[in-house]
Formats: structure tokens, C-alpha cells, sequence
């Protein structure tokens, strides 16, 4: 009995010292030639996104690549993709009274077909704000809000979200900051307020506007500043002129007195 227990740990210890060197014993790993011949599909080239926000498009150069590193059957395709799902906000000032639409198409999303598209509208009434705790449902289900004449209760922001059918996926959202004021309350009129050489700039003529900071004076007015100076300079000259003739006076009678 004792023989056996002792065979057994003999046994047991001389296990224990050979197993780390089988395992360490090292071993040549054969690739399967199947998997040496293996092509597989490469981005070789890809350009960034059309847009910054909202649903764009980039193209994409894929290749097939094999073990010895050679590009072939090298194919374009364009793919749609999304950086940025939030545009920001756009901000409109307009008159009471007047034709205006707010729309948030864009080319992208005429290109695949607005009908392939879901277009949600809410509004925060009276505020411009970006909270979407503010915003409360508003009646429009197409791709812009149309006023006939615009209303100061018609300001406030409006949010427009754009969501593919397919998927429900929200892939655009604008905001609108929408201003309406009275006539009363502030001129708008921008050309009214340019000097007529940067009038002449807006429309497209060559003008030097190094000296736009001087106002523009009408040649009546230049008129008006000379004949001014000369009258002064004369009333200045006769004052002059009658002190002089005066005291020569005043010495003469004195000699005779």
C-alpha cells in the first residue's frame, strides 16, 4: 500500500516537472492554402460627406486585395451618410403683412425624393429658443410653413425635423428664429441707408469705397459752405477795415484840436 502512494507521487512529481517543457515545445503553425490565397475587399479611397449636417452622400473606392498586395477589380460607389443630424437655427426678420416661407429642403433630400421623407413642424411660440421642452406641435405636415401675411403672433421659432420613412430615422433637424415687426418699429430698408458710392458697389460697378466712412455731401450743400466763408471772411475784413479808418480819424482831429 505504502509502495503504490509513493509510486503514485513519484509519478505525480515527475508530471509536474515535464508538462511546462511539452507545452513550451514550439510549434510551426501551417496556414491552410485556401486561406493563403484569400481576397479580400479594400477602402482604398473615400471622400468626406457633401453636407455637415443633415443627410449627405460620399463616394467610396473599394478594391479587391490579395496576398500579394495587388488592387483589382476596383469599383466607385456612393453611399449616403450623416454627420450631424442638428443643423442649427436660421434667423429671419421680416415686416408684418408680408409673403414668407420657411422651408427645410435641401438638394440631398431633392435628389432621393421628398416623398421618400418624413417632415415634423413645432413651434415655440412668441420666444427664440432651442429648449425642446418649449416646443409644442404645430399643424404642418409638408417641407415648408407658408405665410400669406405674416402676423407679430406668428413669430417665435420653429423646428422642422426630417425623418426617413424607411427607418424612421431623424436625419435632419433645423431651427428657425422668426422675427415679425411692424413698419412703425424699425426701418428694414437697407438700401435707403448706403451712401450712393456704395449704391453704385451694390449694384455690381467697380467704385473706390476706401473713403466710404465720409459721408456723402449734395453740391448744394458745398455751394451753401463757400458762399458762408466768403460772407464771414468779408464781414471780418470791413470790421478790420473800420477800426482802422476810425482811429486814423480819431488821430487827426486830434492834431487839429
Amino acid at each position: 500500500m505504502k509502495t503504490s502512494a509513493t509510486s503514485f507521487l513519484l509519478g505525480s512529481l515527475v508530471l509536474v516537472i515535464c508538462l511546462p517543457f511539452v507545452v513550451t515545445v514550439p510549434k510551426t503553425l501551417a496556414i491552410p492554402e485556401k486561406l493563403q490565397e484569400a481576397v479580400g475587399q479594400v477602402i482604398v479611397n473615400a471622400t468626406t460627406c457633401t453636407v455637415t449636417c443633415g443627410l449627405g452622400y460620399k463616394e467610396e473606392t473599394v478594391c479587391e486585395v490579395g496576398p500579394d498586395g495587388v488592387r483589382r477589380r476596383c469599383k466607385s460607389q456612393r453611399l449616403e451618410c450623416l454627420t450631424n443630424w442638428i443643423c442649427g437655427m436660421v434667423h429671419f426678420t421680416i415686416l408684418i403683412g408680408k409673403e414668407f416661407e420657411l422651408s427645410c429642403l435641401s438638394s440631398e433630400i431633392l435628389e432621393i425624393g421628398q416623398e421618400a421623407f418624413r417632415f415634423t413642424w413645432r413651434l415655440a411660440r412668441g420666444i427664440i429658443s432651442t429648449d425642446d421642452e418649449v416646443f409644442k406641435p404645430f399643424r404642418a405636415t409638408s417641407h415648408f410653413v407658408k405665410f400669406e401675411s405674416a402676423q407679430e403672433y406668428d413669430s417665435g421659432t420653429y423646428r422642422c425635423d426630417v425623418q426617413l420613412l424607411k427607418s424612421l430615422r431623424v436625419v435632419k433637424r433645423l431651427y428657425f428664429g422668426l422675427r415679425v415687426l411692424p413698419p412703425t418699429l424699425v426701418n428694414l430698408d437697407f438700401h435707403q441707408s448706403l451712401t450712393e458710392d456704395q449704391k453704385l458697389a451694390d449694384e455690381g460697378l467697380e467704385v473706390n469705397l476706401d473713403n466710404y466712412s465720409r459721408p456723402h455731401r449734395p453740391p448744394w450743400r458745398k455751394k451753401v459752405a463757400i458762399t458762408l466763408g466768403i460772407g464771414i471772411a468779408s464781414g471780418v475784413a470791413g470790421s478790420v477795415l473800420g477800426i482802422v479808418v476810425y482811429g486814423g480819424l480819431r488821430g487827426i482831429y486830434s492834431l487839429k484840436a
